[in-house]
Parts: structure tokens; C-alpha cells; sequence
């Protein structure tokens, strides 16, 4: 028990790492991607540790109906689990052009002000691109971690 407990928090200080180095570069792909599979990580070091997370993750019994239970805990599970799978079909990262709206350039960084002033009020974002929707990917994977910071609390503390 004792090295799954420090598998997972091992594997939750990677997840929070990963998140924090993508939101330090948004716009990397990349570092996006390392996020969202150190992330998908935890599915599988939750799994060993399952009892003692709340219903109905505790009752999963194997990897797959764990994998399940997780896509319908949270939203932002099912797309992340999809972009890892690497599917040919699957979703994928892409910058996307987003409009600013009038009222949004006063909270802009420099930065991203300037680009918009060139591009016609808009600036880059990166999404990650289902055949159904676009996700902004920064929010998707803030959620997916804040999940697992309350759902698997004393991960955090490791």
C-alpha cells in the first residue's frame, strides 16, 4: 500500500508540474500534451488506490470501468483520455484565432495586446479540436487537476 501511495504522489506532483509548465507556455502544444498525459497518468495510479475514493470509482473493478467512471465524473476527463489515446480519428491541438471582445483587451498582458491590435482584435489560443467542439485547452486542464486535487486530497499532500 505503501508504494501505491507513493506512486500516486509522485504522480500527482508530475500532474501539477506538467499543468503548471503548460500554463507558463500556452500556446505549446507540447507542453499541453505532457499535461493532459500526466494527468491521465493519475487514472491509472487512482485505479490501485480505488476504495478509497468515493462511489462510484471505489466499486470500478477494473482498469477500463475506472477509466469509465472518471469520463463521467467530470467533463473534462473524456476529452483529455481521448487526445492521450492518440487516435488517428481522435482529437487533436490546434491555435486557434480567438476574438477578444472590446471589454477583455483592459485584462490582456502586453503581449497578447499587441498581437490583437494586428490581427484584427484577436489573438492565439490553443484548443484542443474534437470532430464536435473546440476546447480551450488551459481551462480543460485546470478542471481535470482540480478534480483530482479534491477527489484524491492526500495526493496533494505527497
Amino acid at each position: 500500500m505503501a508504494d501505491t501511495d507513493a506512486a500516486l504522489a509522485a504522480g500527482w506532483r508530475a500532474a501539477v508540474q506538467a499543468v503548471a509548465d503548460s500554463r507558463a507556455a500556452p500556446l505549446s502544444a507540447r507542453h499541453a500534451l505532457h499535461a493532459a498525459v500526466a494527468l491521465d497518468r493519475l487514472s491509472d495510479l487512482a485505479h490501485a488506490r480505488r476504495a478509497a475514493l468515493p462511489s462510484p470509482l471505489a466499486r470500478a473493478g477494473d482498469i477500463l470501468s475506472f477509466r469509465a467512471a472518471l469520463r463521467a465524473a467530470d467533463p473534462a476527463f473524456g476529452p483529455l483520455m481521448d487526445l492521450t489515446a492518440c487516435s488517428a480519428n481522435g482529437p487533436h491541438l490546434a491555435l486557434i484565432a480567438t476574438q477578444i471582445p472590446p471589454e477583455g483587451f483592459a485584462s490582456l498582458p502586453v503581449g497578447d495586446l499587441m498581437v490583437s491590435l494586428y490581427n484584427a482584435g484577436t489573438v492565439p489560443r490553443l484548443y484542443l479540436v474534437t470532430p464536435a467542439e473546440s476546447l480551450p485547452m488551459q481551462p480543460l486542464l485546470q478542471a481535470a487537476l482540480d478534480w483530482w486535487r479534491v477527489v484524491v486530497p492526500h495526493a496533494a499532500a505527497g
